[in-house]
């Protein structure tokens, strides 16, 4: 879609003068680089040659100031803008729906301090995440926040869209990482939060802009905390009698204190066509891959005790090089043969509710998307992946062999409104984008218009990714 905006012929070229001929495009071919990221319908219609939104214009600017110039210069001219980090999101959240200006933040790219005493590292938005792990490896540091996305994504992308990793059971999400930020504000200010994230001068702003998609502000350097490489890894592959026996084993550890890294754990249908392929030998029934890191006796009595809980659930010990071999070919998930590719539609239903209600959430998927779907032959695989000390997060990965944007939609409608029926959240960690904007009133009630009162109050031309997160 086109944007409505008339000064743009005038636009390109204002933007031009302040950031230079060569960070801004306008080229067809350029352009259109910036169609989709990894959101069904947006991959769909790009290939049927409709695509869902297209920038008018692409910025790549060299340096935060330039990316505020740019938020002065649309504002000035009314022109929608959307933040762009690796275009790896699968939200929608990218998609410029109604035109105007993409800015590519992959321009900024400069790992600019690594503090060894205080254990943090400051990047600029722009800077690849497999690239900053590289680094921090290096000397011995990791960045313990390992998405399926780190091979494309980039440090404002985890924050902006509120992402998760593996290893979130033990170190948290991406939120509980961020220690503050730099954001360009739609006005063309440029604002760092409080430099550490515990503090009692006033709301926290950082939480405000964690998750907000770019439709509040354009992120543009964070500083996160690291921690050393563990010394040692443990790995464990358990089998359980069904889901709700593994549940309870791993709350039952989390609440004894203990923090495996990794709990993954994989339910009868996703065992056999998700887990197998991956780690190359036939598992049937409910499985889990567990890992245990940090100094070796720590190690070694966190392994055990979690190992000790299992068997009080029914547990079955398995080969723990199934563990070790599915860490080493994790992101194979996400790559052809395992990952589907049109004529195919998919799409994954993050959802996470507390150990009181998450076995009904289980249960209200199954009915509304595996059962009701059957005859359209679509499959659903679900794991747990992500653990709190309150919760559980289910992540459900639906296909079926052939289909549309109706099909895709119907799907989409039927699983959200199941799980917030059964008490669940519509979302752990994939953002909200275009996917998920027509659920928010549901999710939110009232208080979407409170959130509706901020973005107005920092946006009030409402040119700041127009469309998304239901505002």
């Amino acid at each position: 879609m086109k944007s409505s905006v008339t000064p743009l012929v005038e636009f390109a070229p204002a933007l031009a003068a302040i950031l230079g001929e060569d960070a801004v495009r306008t080229e067809d071919a350029h352009l259109d680089a910036y169609t989709a990221d990894t959101y069904w319908p947006a991959i769909s219609a790009r290939a049927g040659g409709s695509p869902l939104g297209r920038p008018d214009v692409v910025a790549v600017p060299r340096s935060e100031a330039d990316v505020a110039a740019a938020l002065r210069v649309a504002a000035s001219y009314g022109v929608p803008v959307v933040p762009w980090g690796g275009g790896s999101g699968t939200q929608g959240g990218a998609v410029a729906v109604r035109g105007g200006l993409v800015i590519d933040l992959r321009g900024l790219d400069q790992i600019l301090e690594i503090d060894e005493r205080s254990l943090t590292v400051t990047a600029q938005a722009g800077v690849n995440g497999r690239a900053l792990e590289q680094a921090l490896n290096e000397r011995g540091l990791m960045l313990p926040h390992y998405p399926a996305s780190s091979e494309w994504a980039t440090v404002g992308g985890y924050v902006a869209a509120r992402g998760s990793g593996v290893l979130s059971t033990r170190y948290g999400k991406i939120e509980d990482l961020v220690l503050s930020l730099q954001v360009a504000l739609p006005s063309g200010e440029l604002i760092d939060t409080v430099a550490v994230p515990r503090h009692a001068v006033g709301p926290d702003l950082t939480q405000l802009f964690i998750g907000s998609e770019g439709t509040l502000g354009v992120i543009t350097r964070v500083t996160l905390e690291v921690v050393p490489l563990p010394a040692e890894r443990r790995f464990l592959t358990l089998s359980f009698p069904s889901v709700d026996a593994g549940v309870e084993a791993f709350r039952s550890t989390l609440a004894a204190g203990h923090r495996p890294s990794v709990i993954r754990m994989y339910d009868e249908e996703a065992t056999p066509r998700t887990l197998s392929p991956v780690v190359g030998e036939p598992l049937d029934g409910v499985c889990a891959i567990v890992c245990c890191e940090g100094e070796p006796e720590a190690v070694a009595v966190e392994g055990a005790r979690t190992i000790e809980l299992a068997r009080a659930q029914g547990a079955r010990e398995l080969d723990p090089e199934l563990a070790r071999r599915w860490w080493d070919r994790r992101y194979e998930f996400y790559k052809p043969p395992h990952h589907p590719e049109l004529p195919a539609v998919w799409g994954t239903i993050d959802v996470v509710a507390s150990y009181t209600k998450i076995a009904g959430v289980h249960e209200a998927l199954k009915r509304a998307v595996r059962d009701a779907y059957a005859d359209r032959g679509l499959q659903l695989r679900m794991h747990f992946s992500h653990w709190y000390r309150w919760g559980t997060m289910i992540y459900a990965r639906f296909l079926v062999p052939e289909g549309d944007l109706e099909l895709h939609d119907r799907i989409w409608r039927d699983g959200i409104t199941a799980v917030l029926e059964a008490g669940g959240v519509m979302n752990d960690h994939h953002g909200v984008g275009l996917k998920l904007a027509p659920y928010m009133a549901a999710q939110y009630g009232p208080a979407l218009d409170a959130l509706r009162r901020v973005k107005t109050a920092l946006d009030p031309l409402g040119i700041m990714n127009p469309g998304k997160l239901g505002l």
